[in-house]
């Protein structure tokens, strides 16, 4: 029998499969209405911004995310990620990304996102924001119940 997700773990999965699937209507629907997406090209905040984040070009090199694990503290969440890269063309593969994605999270949405390269660092800034939000020590961050799972696929 699957496991229960959580409310937070569930929004974070959501995000990453509606990203996945290019459907655009669900993914605005896991996004808190002041959401800031932290993109490579600056801050994009709001709904019509992170819409146009997510809308891709056909054609080319696209990504599909899978997702290895999240592990959810209060109002954060953590998914370490691979980014399959693969040509539009012909499905074939072309690169493939180990890297981390850090939610915050807002009453059930998505209220910020930021991609890390680095694992290490993503998982070193979860920690310094739980500490700073008054939880666990960096270090120790431990799961919530059903909070840390691998499998599933995701951005």
């Amino acid at each position: 029998m699957p496991r229960r997700l959580s409310p937070e773990e569930q929004v974070v999965r959501d995000f990453i499969d509606s990203f996945n699937r290019a459907d655009l209507e669900m993914f605005v629907e896991t996004l808190d209405p002041e959401v800031e997406i932290h993109s490579m090209k600056g801050l994009r905040t709001g709904h019509d911004a992170a819409r146009a984040w997510a809308t891709r070009a056909p054609g080319g090199v696209q990504q599909t995310v899978e997702v290895e694990s999240v592990t959810v503290a209060g109002d954060l969440a953590l998914a370490e990620i691979r980014r399959h890269w693969h040509w539009d063309e012909d499905g074939a593969h072309a690169a493939t990304d180990e890297m981390a994605w850090l939610f915050g999270l807002h009453e059930g949405r998505v209220r910020s996102w930021r991609s890390f390269a680095e694992r290490d660092e993503a998982r070193s800034t979860f920690g310094d924001e739980v500490y700073r939000a008054g939880g666990a020590p960096p270090g120790s961050v431990q799961p919530e119940a059903g909070g840390s799972e691998t499998g599933g696929d995701g951005d």
